[in-house]
């Protein structure tokens, strides 16, 4: 009979310290999820990524309705050997098109994209090459 006294003794102190680590964790896991709320309430205020997110929601979709079209899967995020390095949207090799889907970041001059104009000229002249 003693012999069950100590073990359930030991018992009830394992249950207090694993009840205890259990209120940690959840505690550790509240406050994780509140960052991480809090930065997603960031990025869906920021006007930024607001756009940035249009802006591949259209590509996804251009490059979805281009796909149906020509029955074929497309190579994503291609970057041909001839435009060193520059990338296009996507590529469909059977029927040799590309795609490239511009955004408003590659037509208009905002600081929240590029620190300065020769940014923008860039990528303009980049899309030229494309």
């Amino acid at each position: 009979m003693k012999v069950l006294s100590i073990m359930s003794s030991d018992l009830e102190v394992l249950i207090t310290e694993l009840e205890a680590k259990i209120t940690d964790e959840k505690a550790r896991f509240e406050v994780l999820i509140t960052k991480l709320e809090a930065r997603i309430l960031k990025l869906e205020q920021d006007p930024v990524e607001r756009e940035a997110k249009k802006n591949r929601k259209f590509q996804t979709r251009c490059i979805q309705i281009v796909k149906e079209i020509l029955n074929e899967e497309p190579i994503i995020k291609y970057r041909p050997p001839f435009l060193n390095g520059l990338e296009l949207d996507a590529f469909f090799q059977k029927c040799r098109i590309a795609l490239k889907v511009q955004g408003t970041q590659h037509r208009l001059h905002s600081t929240s994209w590029y620190k300065d104009v020769k940014k923008l000229e860039d990528i303009v002249n980049h899309d030229r090459q494309k």
